[in-house]
């Protein structure tokens, strides 16, 4: 090509569109693209035919601040499926998943996510039962302490004893979580 061509024919600058559609569908349109200069060929026609039809419609600003860098990965089938099974663990998508274990590999925040919230949950809800329970212990042995009471303070202070133990050991769960929340996120160099 010579550099007069090259001058008439300058390039647009160009931006990448990233849509998740069903496979089904993605085929069909590789079956209608592959006659007509391929899936961006294609789609840049349909995406040009889709914006006269609309041509009047209102015009919104793009969201200045949103994350604009993307990265491409590519997994196997079998990666995929344990990526799936992993994220719905920890009750995220596959996306927010991957992210936050980027986050974490690159020690940036992360956030909480909802899966470790909800197993939690459970065992504050058991810590809240038993420190009520501790309570009704503890007025049963201050009321045993009364003269005409006949209640067997040793029995109540066993049962004292024994909750108390329960919390620990509950405490010792929720510390677990929390730190197997952290090794679950630490990945070899």
């Amino acid at each position: 090509m010579t550099a007069a061509s090259q001058s008439a024919s300058p390039t647009k600058p160009t931006a990448m569109l990233t849509a998740r559609i069903d496979r089904d569908l993605l085929a069909a349109f590789d079956a209608v693209a592959e006659g007509r200069g391929g899936r961006s060929a294609l789609l840049r026609t349909v995406l040009q035919q889709s914006l006269k039809q609309v041509i009047d419609a209102p015009r919104i600003a793009p969201r200045a601040n949103g994350a604009g860098n993307r990265v491409t990965l590519s997994f196997t089938d079998a990666e995929l499926a344990l990526l799936d099974r992993r994220a719905a663990d920890r009750g995220v998508d596959r996306s927010r998943w991957i992210k936050a274990l980027a986050r974490r590999h690159l020690g940036l925040k992360g956030n909480v996510d909802d899966g470790l919230r909800d197993a939690l949950a459970p065992i504050r809800m058991q810590l809240q039962r038993i420190g009520r329970n501790l309570n009704q212990a503890m007025k049963a042995g201050n009321a045993s302490l009364m003269a005409d009471s006949g209640l067997q303070i040793e029995r109540e202070l066993r049962r004292i004893a024994d909750m108390r133990e329960e919390i620990t050991e509950q405490v010792d769960a929720l510390g677990g979580a929390l730190r197997g929340d952290s090794a679950y996120w630490e990945v070899a160099d």
